[in-house]
């Protein structure tokens, strides 16, 4: 089975499964009332890196089974969607969010602001971005099923946080989420917010486009596939 393109799929399915199912149902709570809040995230994150891991090697080892052959237009269009995934990710790891853990009630004193505006789950739309950028520069059923896959279980994660705050911080959370959008600047688009010169960090914007160079730099030594475009 090893080196097939349903090893992979199994791989990320089950990623997917408990990436998903552990915080979404009653086992998250009796995992929590077991091992405490502590244990439970360290045994979350154990399971979430040991089906990675085993998902990264069942992709490195997939039949390159060809959908179709991205042409020069779909690599460019791949390098410029990670620009602004790798904007996104820097931006909602540097600012206030009360989506991430640990940080709701600091998140929300501060409000949105910044990249939070354009989505209020900046770090799992750059990693959906960063699926869809190489499902088209890829080509491949196995992209399709690994990047694809990482894609899809972060804009779920994305609407299981939703939901999550929703529960935990009931009407402030409502008065939040009134000023920020689940969709890319849907908050912008609607009037609803409006991004103020200065919001976003010039370092911000910085770090993000010497992580951009970086990850250019190091895909051929690193993955073996060169991406620079010149």
């Amino acid at each position: 089975m090893t080196g097939t393109l349903w090893h992979l799929e199994l791989a990320v399915f089950l990623f997917a499964a408990t990436h998903i199912l552990l915080p979404m149902t009653g086992l998250r709570g009796a995992l929590i009332a077991r091992l405490g809040q502590w244990g439970y995230l360290g045994f979350y994150s154990l399971i979430a890196v040991v089906t990675l891991a085993w998902a990264i090697q069942a992709y490195a080892v997939a039949p390159e089974t060809e959908l179709f052959v991205p042409n020069t237009a779909m690599r460019h269009a791949s390098l410029t969607v990670m620009v602004f995934a790798v904007y996104l990710v820097v931006g909602g790891y540097t600012t206030p969010s009360p989506t991430m853990m640990g940080m709701q009630q600091t998140g929300l004193q501060h409000g949105p602001r910044g990249v939070l505006k354009i989505t209020r789950h900046p770090v799992m739309w750059g990693v959906a971005l960063w699926g869809f950028s190489h499902v088209i520069a890829h080509g491949t059923a196995a992209a399709l099923v690994f990047f694809g896959g990482m894609a899809g279980v972060a804009l779920a994660g994305a609407v299981h946080i939703d939901r999550r705050r929703q529960t935990d911080l009931d009407d402030s959370w409502a008065d939040y989420a009134g000023q920020t959008s689940f969709i890319p600047l849907g908050a912008v688009l609607t009037g609803r917010a409006q991004v103020v010169k200065g919001e976003v960090r010039w370092w911000q914007t910085g770090l993000a486009l010497v992580l951009y160079a970086a990850l250019l730099a190091l895909h051929g030594p690193v993955i073996g596939i060169s991406v620079t475009p010149f």
